[in-house]
């Protein structure tokens, strides 16, 4: 078969201008359609490809060695140009590289379809996906409430969102420790926060004789609670038992400037009806238990440990826990 030579320009045939244009590439005739004049593109959009594809053509010719060498040999045989590959890498969804530490860091743009891609599963803000039997799927309710836990059904059912159970924390009570400096003859203790409470008292001292008692609040510190059956009082001792109503929790046993002890356990804070219990004392002489209970509804917002002939507190320290309620 003869290959049609070039025709040489001083021997072609005139064109029909506008309509068809004849030429030869690489020795073969070619007809084709006159070519139009591109027109100014028509979207902000359009001209944004148009100048990223000028720019990406630029850079591939002076794209490094090596990543030309890849993309040669990545395009053998394809029926791709190598330019191609070095467009996608610049389109940023070919390549990633590994820093010294072992990371992987991809390009966005490849981020961003794998996002696009899981947006067919969930949509939602906060949205987990879980494997359910036949395929992944978003965990339900489609609208978790605040504090919810993912939670696990077993085997054959997929994870759920379900409120969480009660937790348990222990903290310090607000200002403990406190260390008496002979300035105030009371503390007031914010317990608004806790359902239980705990109370330690070591080697209390008074500017004079005196004993530590205990009142609490239900409105905030506002007012503590000291009407004549407002508490309910047991008291245990080697020698003899009691129990009465009173306008307090009694602490201590001995009337003493110095050396009171104690420690106690409040409860129910929240519920109303608080109780306490403890062993308090001076000397083994001078040392019980006391324990008792609130004759009146809660919730405790506060408690007030205070002296009870109102002398100032001089010695000693206060320790004070409290568990968190839920």
């Amino acid at each position: 078969m003869k290959i049609t030579e070039s025709i040489p320009r001083n021997r072609r045939m005139p064109s029909l201008r506008n309509v068809v244009m004849i030429d030869t590439v690489r020795g073969v005739l070619r007809v084709r359609k006159w070519p139009k004049k591109r027109g100014t593109p028509r979207s902000a959009l359009q001209r944004w490809w148009i100048d990223w594809f000028r720019q990406a053509n630029i850079l591939a010719k002076y794209v490094d060695g090596a990543s030309q060498a890849l993309a040669i040999a990545m395009t053998k045989g394809s029926g791709l140009y190598p330019r191609d590959v070095l467009l996608k890498a610049m389109r940023g969804r070919l390549y990633h590289f590994t820093d010294q530490d072992g990371n992987k860091w991809f390009p966005m743009a490849g981020i961003q379809d794998i996002s696009d891609t899981l947006d067919m599963l969930a949509q939602t803000v906060g949205s987990v996906l879980v494997r359910a039997v036949d395929r992944w799927r978003a965990a339900g309710p489609d609208v978790p409430a605040i504090g919810d836990a993912l939670t696990y059904q077993g085997p054959t059912t997929p994870p759920i969102w379900t409120a969480p159970g009660a937790g348990v924390s222990q903290q310090a009570l607000p200002g403990m420790p406190i260390v008496p400096n002979n300035t105030v003859n009371y503390y007031d203790i914010d317990v608004s926060s806790y359902a239980d409470i705990t109370l330690n008292l070591i080697n209390i001292g008074f500017a004079g004789a005196d004993v530590p008692r205990l009142r609490v609040s239900t409105d905030g510190g506002i007012a503590f609670h000291a009407a004549a059956s407002d508490y309910h009082n047991f008291t245990l001792t080697a020698a003899s038992f009691g129990n009465s109503d009173a306008s307090l929790w009694g602490i201590a046993f001995a009337n003493v400037t110095t050396g009171h002890d104690g420690s106690f356990c409040i409860t129910g804070l929240r519920a109303g009806r608080a109780m306490y219990g403890g062993e308090c004392g001076t000397s083994a002489a001078a040392g019980g238990r006391r324990s008792g209970f609130m004759n009146l509804d809660g919730p405790i917002t506060d408690i007030r440990i205070f002296s009870n002939a109102g002398n100032n507190f001089n010695a000693g320290v206060i320790y004070g826990t409290g568990l968190l309620a839920s």
